[in-house]
């Protein structure tokens, strides 16, 4: 007889009891091991459909609330991933909301360091610097004084800066994060003046730019924001916002292009506007205004060159709509 087989009735008892006990643990072992799977789990295949249809609505469709209507909701609230809200954040960025995309960019980087990835994603970096930028920008534009407007976009224009130090830190030859200190340095103008400071700087980021991506029409448009208003060249500006259209309708541009569209579209009215060419002007103007319908500056320079061309009730009544919108819009020259 077999000697691994029980041969008493006292045996064979023991090892039927070992048997069910075993059969008992490995049950509440696959239970244990189900409930340590976390509940984003079980929409594993769902949710990295989304998420890839996100990627397709923000970069090829250049559509920000399908990135939302997609990914808001489930996913959105309780992220498991740093993948949802880098594209949530740069949904809410697009359209316009620095604080909701500032509070995404930090739960992607708070992702990453959940995943255990010892270098935080650059894009989540340099996005959630380029946030803050804006929300330094809507905070001196929608000012009440100067000095409210100093105060609130101080500390948010220098966690700007140091997020693109970082990113530069990591990737010393990221273009962005180059020509968002550049546009610091030559004080935009949606920036508040302690911006003002190193032009020779901004020139020297730009054209590293330039010659790192010869195409990238974010860095022509600084380039010529530096002829116009820095080097005196209006004829390179007005040569440079056309090369940066022509960039665009090429589809170059990534996933900021339509905030380049509407700034060449009032780049060039402006533009058209010293060029005492009043008719185009107002075509830019109008083409920037379809864009950014509360885009005050659109209306106050709308309304000046109406009224360079006679039609002084029409520009009074633009100039009176630029002032509900923003009461420190800026006073084009007039007749």
């Amino acid at each position: 007889m077999d000697g691994s087989k029980p041969t008493t009735s006292t045996e064979r008892r023991v090892a039927g009891r070992w048997s069910a006990i075993l059969h008992v643990a490995a049950f509440l072992a696959a239970a244990l091991a189900a409930a340590a799977v976390p509940v984003a789990a079980s929409h594993t295949k769902p949710h990295q459909e989304a998420v890839q249809a996100a990627r397709v609505a923000l970069f090829d469709k250049k559509d920000p609330q399908l990135v939302r209507r997609l990914l808001e909701g489930m996913w959105g609230e309780q992220p498991s991933d740093s993948e949802t809200p880098y594209l949530l954040g740069m949904a809410h960025f697009l359209l316009y909301d620095p604080e909701k995309s500032l509070t995404l960019f930090d739960a992607c980087l708070a992702g990453d360091a959940r995943a255990g990835n010892p270098p935080p994603r650059l894009d989540c970096l340099y996005w959630s610097g380029r946030a803050n930028s804006m929300k330094a920008a809507l905070a001196w534009y929608h000012r009440e004084t100067i000095v409210d407007g100093l105060i609130k976009s101080r500390l948010t224009i220098g966690a700007a800066l140091d997020r693109y130090e970082q990113v530069l830190a990591k990737a010393p030859d990221h273009v962005g994060a180059m020509l968002s200190q550049a546009e610091y340095y030559m004080a935009a103008p949606y920036l508040p003046p302690m911006a003002y400071g190193d032009v020779a700087r901004a020139r020297s980021l730009v054209a590293r730019a330039l010659a790192l991506e010869a195409d990238n029409p974010r860095a022509h448009y600084l380039q010529a924001r530096l002829d116009l208003y820095y080097n005196g060249r209006r004829d390179q500006a007005r040569a440079g916002y056309a090369k940066v259209r022509q960039l665009l309708d090429r589809g170059v541009g990534g996933v900021e292009a339509a905030l380049l569209r509407r700034w060449v579209d009032f780049a060039q009215a402006e533009v058209a506007f010293l060029d005492q060419d009043y008719a185009a002007a107002i075509t830019y103007a109008d083409a920037y205004l379809r864009q950014v319908p509360d885009g005050a500056e659109g209306y106050a320079l709308k309304g000046a060159s109406l009224k360079f061309l006679g039609q002084e009730a029409a520009g009074e009544a633009q100039i009176k709509k630029a002032r509900e919108f923003n009461p420190r819009v800026r006073r084009y020259r007039e007749p």
